[in-house]
């Protein structure tokens, strides 16, 4: 005989776990056997009221912002319908299966207001490294360094050519992307790391890179730049940047100072590709830091039939000069790839 369920009458109790609804190989759970975050209230007690309503648990939206960057779920709106159904990421989060989930807007104010005045995403990521560093995963000998293209939310079709955009008259009525770019005109990453007029400016998100980075149709990127140890992998640092070239290479040389001064680690050698192999940046990373530079692929420069390979330059300081060898063979007479 075919079984049914008998919905009949309805059950006047329940016993449920969350804990035992979780596989035990699922991802989540490596997550939080690791993490821990305990120490947030006392680094956001100094951005919270004593009076008032209370707010949401300011570790509940943290592990709910890790999930989203974990499992990719793009929006906050997303994420907490994602938390409300999915009983893994509420057993994470520290949720029983009737608490509620906090609104989308929260996300927002928090993220604007006080985990961005607190700077509390960059102490929980060093907090996270200094872990990886204490059980022996970061290595400290061999970096890596490179940047990724991110595609800013800004639209093409209201942007406005480069020399037709200006400053705002009154900075204090201006929009939150604009005073954030207003703020970073100086740094190394972003403002100060090029003198060229983009072709293209969002007016709704300045910082933003026209770029056409990816060989293909131009956007508006930012580029993410990461510093990893080699011995596993580990991200020790990061920094967001304009999506040129210049921004990139300032965004190195940041990372790899603020990971000597908060961690004490100076690799011996530091892999990247080309785009890190100007002379300037070169003399800062082998003379200036004692680094031993390794690029991707060596440069070769083609002169009067001439191919000068990488081996045989030599770069002075004073005066700064190029010393090319006298003898090299013609490029018709060189071995082929």
């Amino acid at each position: 005989m075919m079984g049914r369920l008998n919905h009949d009458q309805g059950q006047l109790f329940y016993s449920f776990c969350l804990a035992d609804a979780v596989p035990d190989d699922h991802p989540i759970r490596e997550i939080a056997a690791v993490l821990d975050l305990r120490w947030v209230y006392a680094e956001l007690a100094p951005h919270y009221p004593r009076i008032g309503r209370p707010s949401f648990d300011p570790v509940l939206m943290l592990r709910m912002l890790i999930v989203g960057y974990v499992f990719a779920i793009r929006s906050e709106r997303a994420l907490c319908r994602e938390v409300k159904v999915n009983l893994a990421y509420r057993w994470f989060c520290g949720l029983s299966i009737e608490d509620k989930i906090p609104d989308h807007s929260a996300f927002c104010r928090a993220r604007n207001e006080r985990f961005r005045n607190s700077a509390i995403f960059r102490h929980v990521f060093e907090r996270v490294v200094e872990d990886c560093i204490a059980a022996g995963l970061v290595g400290g000998e061999g970096f890596a360094v490179d940047a990724s293209l991110i595609v800013a939310d800004a639209n093409k079709q209201r942007s406005i050519p480069g020399p037709a955009w200006q400053k705002p008259s009154d900075q204090q009525t201006a929009s939150r992307a604009v005073k954030e770019y207003l703020a970073t005109l100086d740094d190394a990453a972003f403002g100060a790391a090029s003198e060229v007029m983009p072709k293209f400016i969002s007016s709704s998100d300045p910082a933003a890179q026209w770029t056409g980075a990816m060989r293909g149709p131009a956007f508006f990127a930012y580029a993410d730049n990461y510093l990893i140890d080699v011995k596993f992998g580990v991200i020790v640092d990061v920094e967001a940047s304009r999506a040129i070239r210049q921004a990139e290479v300032g965004a190195a040389k940041t990372m790899i100072d603020r990971t000597e001064d908060r961690f004490g680690l100076k690799p011996a050698r530091l892999a990247a590709d080309t785009a890190y192999g100007s002379a300037a940046t070169l003399n800062w990373i082998v003379n200036d830091k004692k680094i031993c530079s390794a690029h991707s692929r060596p440069r070769q420069v083609q002169a009067r039939r001439r191919l000068i390979e990488p081996r045989g330059l030599r770069f002075r300081r004073r005066p700064q000069c190029l010393c090319v060898p006298t003898r090299q063979a013609p490029a018709h007479n060189r071995p082929g790839p």
